[in-house]
């Protein structure tokens, strides 16, 4: 049997590490945030927000792994706990821009409110 060759106008699937992507509803569903909804504190008052839109993921959000491990990537400070690979970057699923993992974490200032 002879290998298929690539069709004609049809982009071949990239190789290499598939970029770590969110798994939920679409992104035109994302709205911008209330100022009167109570932002989600970590502790020590670390709060996580992308650095790019300010977009505030919730638990229940997941990503996706080179792997295909899904999890929620801020769980565990970017590591996949099924291969161990270190996320240096994010992506977020509003603005869909890249950011260092670490920028998403903000320390609230307490007299800010």
């Amino acid at each position: 049997m002879l290998p298929k060759e690539p069709v004609a106008g049809r982009a071949e699937p990239p190789t290499g590490r598939i970029p770590l992507i969110l798994l939920k509803r679409a992104p035109e569903d994302a709205r911008p945030p209330d100022t009167k909804e109570r932002t989600r504190l970590r502790p020590g008052g670390t709060r996580i927000r992308c650095p790019r839109c300010a977009f505030e993921p919730r638990p229940q959000d997941r990503w996706q792994c080179h792997c295909l491990h899904v999890w929620n990537t801020f769980d565990t400070g970017g590591v996949c706990p099924a291969c161990g690979h270190k996320w240096s970057h994010t992506c977020c699923p509003r603005c869909h821009a890249w950011s260092r993992h670490e920028d998403w974490y903000v320390k609230d200032d307490p007299g800010a409110l």
